[in-house]
């Protein structure tokens, strides 16, 4: 009798102590239509860094297929990790506006800038050595495939500059902070 009293009690005691830590975990459930941001999705394979727009439409950006810098640590699903947050760390700074080509630390790589012909602020990736810079900048983004050869819009010399200050459907110029954003459940 007591046996069944104690399990009792230690049933009702874990389904209490479970239902009060799924009431006060955040949510990584599928976000809602209104809300947007980068995120790296794993779940079709081949890791893809995308972006939800307002309309909660799932955009790809960028395809992580290379394994060249797997030997640093950086393997594809590592890469699309790191750079869609810096992704989301630009766009909820209000930072995204233009991508472009650009120099850090003696290397090319892919950034931002906030206007055309401006330098290059905050790095999104690193190219892997005797990669152009340029190719690289027009091909980059999964969105634009089939646009390839298209100008950018925003040319300036031979570097383009790619506005997505309208992929991205946001406000740029307002000095707020953008609300965090979480992506669905099982995605990074």
């Amino acid at each position: 009798m007591k046996q069944q009293l104690l399990t009792k009690v230690l049933t009702a005691t874990a389904i209490a102590f479970s239902s009060a830590i799924v009431a006060f975990s955040p949510s990584y459930g599928q976000p809602s239509p209104r809300q947007t941001g980068f995120w790296c999705r794993t779940s079709t394979g081949t890791p893809v860094t995308v972006y939800q727009n307002r309309q909660g439409a799932i955009e790809p950006w960028i395809e992580w297929t290379s394994e060249y810098f797997s030997g640093s640590g950086y393997d594809p699903v590592t890469r699309c990790q790191l750079v869609s947050q810096r992704l989301e760390t630009y766009r909820r700074n209000r930072e995204l506006k233009y991508i472009t080509a650009g120099r850090m630390n003696g290397q090319n790589v892919i950034c931002t800038a906030d206007r055309v012909n401006g330098i290059c602020q905050n790095l999104i990736y690193t190219l892997r050595p005797g990669q152009d810079p340029i190719d690289s900048v027009y091909n980059l983004l999964a969105w634009r495939q089939g646009q390839v050869g298209m100008p950018s819009g925003e040319e300036s010399s031979l570097i383009p500059y790619i506005d997505v200050r309208n992929k991205l459907g946001e406000n740029t110029e307002a000095k707020a902070q953008l609300p965090p954003f979480s992506p669905p459940e099982g995605e990074l």
